[in-house]
C-alpha cells in the first residue's frame, strides 16, 4: 500500500529531474505512511489550555464577500496593511506593509508554488481563483516560524473550495455553482462544483472558465488587458475519528491575458498541481503533513496582443519580434509534529522546497535568434524549526519560534546569439558581441550559492481587563535571493515584476537580507464594538535593491537597445543596500444598531534607504476604507469609501513617478430569496473617477490612450453581478 503515492506522482506529466523526484517520492512515502498504519500510543488525558493571545489574522471568506475582479491578490486590498502591485488583470503581486514578491511566503491549499513567469506573470495567487477561492487569510503582523520558510514580509494563505464529508454513512451529494458578470470588460465567470461524500469518503471535481475583453478607464481602454483562464480539480479525502488524508490534482491553463505593464503579454500558462495532506490527532504528538508537485509551462511575446514593433509608421519591426519560454518544476513538503502540553503547545517542523527554473528567448522571425536567460536554475530550501505557544499565568500568553534555513541555489551556462543573419560589421555584431563577453564574465564565476539563514521571534500578549489584551513582538527574519536578484546576467526586465520599464543585471554574490522587527498595538473588543490597532518598525540590512550599474559592457548593451527601439538606459543590478520600513495599520468595527454597522481598515508605511537619502519602490500610499454595513436577514448591503493619499515620497533610484490622492465610492448588495441561494450586484467606482494607482506598473504597450511609459490608469465604474447557489 505504501508505494501507491510514489505510483501516482511518476505518473503524472511533472518534468522534476530523476534525483529530485525519487528524493520527493521518498518523502510523500514517508509522510503519508501515517495513513496506513495506526497508531498503538494511548490518549493522554490533556486538560484543555486557553492561551491569552490576540487578533493575529485577517481572514477574508470569499462567500460572504462580494468581489468583482478575477485575481485574488485585489482582495488584498480589503485587510489592513495588505495590498498589490498590479500588472496586469490576472497578475497582481502581494504587497504586505511596503513588502512585495518572494519577500511574503504564499501558500495556496498548503502548498508553495513558485512562478515560471521571471516577471511573476503567474505570481503564487494566481492559482488561487476568486471564483473557486474559499478563503484569504493574511497573518496580522510578526509571522510565526511554522507558517513557512521565508516570511521576511508576512505570510498568506489562500484555500480553494473542496467540497465537506457529512456526519453519516451514507452518501449524498452536494455542488457549488458559482457564476458572475462585470461591465467594464465584458467579464464572464462560471464554474461548478461536485462532492460525493459520507462520514469517511470525500470525491469531488470542479470546473471554472472565466474570459473578458480589455478594460475601460475613464479616459478610454487599458490595451491590452484581456484575458481567459480556465481550471479543473479532482480530489479525494479520508478521515477517521484519529486522521485525515486528501490528495488533489488541478490543471490550471490560462490563455491570452494582457500584462501592459511588463515588456510582454502572456500567450499561455499551462500548469499541473499535485497535493497530499495527512493530519492525525491523538498520541503523544498530532501530525501535520503535506506534500506538492507543481509544473508549469508559460509562453509570452510582445507581439500577439499588443501592437507588434515597429521600425518606422510603415514598416513592421520584424527583428524586434520576441517571445519567451519559461518552465518552472518545484516540489515541496512539510511536517509538523504538535506536543500538547499542560500550559499549551510545542511544534517541531521540517521542510523542504525544490524549485528549477528555465527561460529563453527567441525571435519567431529569426530562427537563429535566440537568448537563454535562464539555464538550469536551482533554488532548493531545507529548514527545521521549533515553535511554542504558552500561557503564563491567567492573563499572560507567550508564542516563540526560531527557524533554520539552508538555501542552495546554481544555474547552468548561458549564451546569446543576437547577429541571426551572420551580419560581418553593424549593430548586430556590435551587440552580439558585448552578450559574448557578458555570458562569458557570468559562467566563469562559481555560480553555486549556499546561504544559512536563522530566523527567530517572539509574541507577548497581555490581558489587562476583559476587553483589553496588548500586545508586543519582535522577530529577526531572512530572505535568501531570488533566482533572478542572482543570476540575470543580461540587461533585461525580467525583474520578479518591478515593472519600472527599467533593464536589471543580477548579482551571484549577493547577500541574504536580514530584517529586525518591532511590533506593538493591543486589541480592545467589547460588544458592539471592536478595535485593533498596530505599529511596526523593521530595519533591513542588506535590503536587495536596483542600484546603478557599473558594469560598463551592461551599460552599452542597454544603450544600444535603446538605439534599436527596446529597453532603457542606465540598467540597474541589484546590490545590498539597508533600508528601513515602519507605519501604523489597524482595523476596527462599530455596531451602530441591530441592523448598522461601521466598519474601518487604516494601514500607513513609510519604506526608505538608510544609506543613502532616498525611498523605497512601490510602497504603498496611505490608504483608508470605510464601509456603511446593512444586514436586514436576507438582505445585506454595503456603501464602501475607499480613500488614498498622494505619494511623494517615491524611489530616485527606480525612477518612479509621484501619484494624486483620490477617493472611491462603491455599494454592493446581496440578496438569499433561498437559505442556499445568493444573488450579488455591486458598482465599484461609481463616480467613474480617472486615478492613477500608485501600485499599478508603467504602460509598456502602444496605446492611443494612455502614453508609453506613463503609470496605469485605474479601472472605471464597473457594474457587477454574481450568482452562488450551494446544494
Amino acid at each position: 500500500m505504501s508505494s501507491n503515492p510514489v505510483v501516482v506522482v511518476t505518473e503524472l506529466p511533472f518534468h522534476l529531474n530523476s534525483k529530485k523526484l525519487a528524493l520527493s517520492s521518498l518523502l510523500a512515502s514517508a509522510l503519508l505512511l501515517p495513513v496506513y498504519s495506526q497508531g498503538q500510543a494511548a490518549e493522554p488525558e490533556i486538560e484543555e489550555i486557553i492561551i491569552t493571545s490576540v487578533r493575529d489574522t485577517s481572514v477574508l471568506m470569499t462567500d460572504e464577500t462580494l468581489v468583482a475582479p478575477p485575481d485574488t491578490a485585489q482582495m488584498l486590498r480589503m485587510m489592513p496593511g495588505a495590498n498589490l502591485n498590479k500588472n496586469g488583470e490576472l497578475t497582481g503581486i502581494a504587497q504586505y506593509r511596503g513588502m512585495y514578491g518572494d519577500r511574503i511566503n504564499i501558500s495556496i491549499n498548503g502548498s508553495s508554488i513558485s512562478s515560471a513567469g521571471p516577471n511573476a506573470m503567474d505570481a503564487p495567487l494566481h492559482y488561487a481563483p476568486v471564483a473557486i477561492l474559499k478563503s484569504l487569510t493574511v497573518q496580522r503582523g510578526i509571522a510565526p516560524v511554522s507558517s513557512g520558510q521565508e516570511t521576511i514580509g508576512g505570510s498568506i494563505e489562500a484555500k480553494t473550495h473542496s467540497g465537506n464529508f457529512t456526519n453519516i454513512s451514507d452518501f449524498s451529494f452536494a455542488g457549488r455553482v458559482y457564476t458572475g458578470l462585470q461591465s467594464i470588460n465584458s467579464g464572464n465567470v462560471a464554474s461548478a462544483a461536485l462532492a460525493i461524500a459520507n462520514d469517511t469518503h470525500l470525491f469531488s471535481t470542479s470546473l471554472m472558465t472565466e474570459s473578458a475583453d480589455d478594460a475601460e478607464f475613464a479616459g478610454g481602454n487599458i490595451t491590452p488587458s484581456e484575458y481567459e483562464r480556465e481550471r479543473i480539480d479532482l480530489r479525494y479525502g479520508y478521515r477517521d475519528n484519529r486522521q485525515d488524508f486528501n490528495v488533489s490534482v488541478a490543471v490550471n491553463q490560462t490563455g491570452d491575458a494582457g500584462t501592459p505593464a511588463l515588456p510582454m503579454d502572456i500567450r499561455s500558462i499551462d500548469s499541473k498541481h499535485l497535493d497530499f495532506d495527512y493530519r492525525q490527532e491523538g498520541g503523544a504528538f498530532n501530525i501535520v503533513s503535506s506534500f506538492s508537485i507543481n509544473s508549469i509551462e508559460h509562453w509570452m511575446t510582445n507581439f500577439h496582443l499588443r501592437r507588434p514593433p515597429q521600425d518606422n509608421m510603415m514598416t513592421s519591426g520584424a527583428m524586434r519580434y520576441r517571445q519567451t519560454f519559461a518552465a518552472s518544476d518545484n516540489a515541496s513538503f512539510s511536517l509538523q509534529l504538535e506536543q500538547p502540553l499542560e500550559n499549551g503547545l510545542r511544534r517541531f517542523g521540517l521542510d523542504g522546497h525544490w524549485s528549477g527554473h528555465d527561460a529563453d528567448i527567441s525571435n519567431p522571425n529569426a530562427m537563429m535568434f535566440g537568448i537563454t536567460n535562464f539555464s538550469d536554475v536551482e533554488r532548493d530550501i531545507g529548514g527545521v524549526f521549533l515553535e511554542q505557544e504558552m500561557s503564563i499565568g491567567s492573563r499572560v500568553g507567550l508564542e516563540a519560534g526560531i527557524r533554520l534555513n539552508q538555501v542552495s541555489m546554481d544555474a547552468g551556462k548561458v549564451g546569446a546569439n543576437l547577429n541571426p543573419m551572420g551580419m560581418t560589421m553593424g549593430m548586430p555584431v556590435m551587440m552580439n558581441n558585448m552578450a559574448a563577453m557578458l555570458a562569458t564574465g557570468f559562467n566563469s564565476q562559481s555560480l553555486a550559492q549556499d546561504d544559512t539563514n536563522v530566523d527567530w521571534f517572539a509574541r507577548l500578549s497581555v490581558e489587562t481587563s476583559v476587553a483589553t489584551t496588548w500586545y508586543l513582538g519582535a522577530a529577526r527574519k531572512m530572505r535568501a535571493p531570488s533566482y533572478q536578484e542572482r543570476y540575470l546576467w543580461l540587461p533585461l526586465e525580467a525583474s520578479g515584476g518591478l515593472a519600472d520599464g527599467i533593464t536589471y543585471i543580477g548579482n551571484i554574490e549577493l547577500d541574504s537580507e536580514t530584517s529586525h522587527e518591532l511590533e506593538a498595538g493591543f486589541d480592545y473588543n467589547r460588544p458592539g464594538f471592536a478595535f485593533y490597532p498596530r505599529v511596526f518598525y523593521k530595519s533591513v540590512d542588506d535590503y536587495i535593491q536596483g542600484t546603478a550599474s557599473s558594469n560598463m559592457t551592461a551599460n552599452q548593451f542597454a544603450m544600444m537597445m535603446v538605439n534599436m527601439g527596446m529597453g532603457s538606459a542606465n540598467p540597474l543590478q541589484f546590490n545590498n543596500v539597508d533600508a528601513r520600513l515602519y507605519g501604523l495599520d489597524l482595523e476596527s468595527r462599530y455596531q451602530i444598531n441591530e441592523r448598522l454597522s461601521l466598519q474601518a481598515n487604516l494601514s500607513m508605511v513609510r519604506g526608505e534607504r538608510r544609506d543613502i537619502d532616498d525611498n523605497l519602490y512601490r510602497i504603498a500610499p496611505d490608504n483608508f476604507l470605510l464601509a456603511l454595513n446593512w444586514n436586514a436577514g436576507n438582505w445585506e448591503a454595503s456603501l464602501e469609501n475607499i480613500t488614498y493619499a498622494s505619494q511623494d515620497r517615491i524611489s530616485v533610484t527606480n525612477r518612479e513617478l509621484p501619484t494624486g490622492a483620490y477617493s472611491l465610492l462603491n455599494l454592493n448588495t446581496r440578496f438569499y430569496p433561498q437559505e442556499n441561494l445568493e444573488i450579488g450586484l455591486g458598482i465599484n467606482n461609481m463616480l467613474d473617477r480617472e486615478y492613477r494607482d500608485h501600485l499599478a506598473g508603467y504602460n509598456r504597450a502602444f496605446n492611443p490612450d494612455i502614453a508609453l511609459r506613463d503609470r496605469l490608469p485605474g479601472l472605471g465604474r464597473n457594474l457587477y453581478g454574481r450568482l452562488i447557489w450551494q446544494f
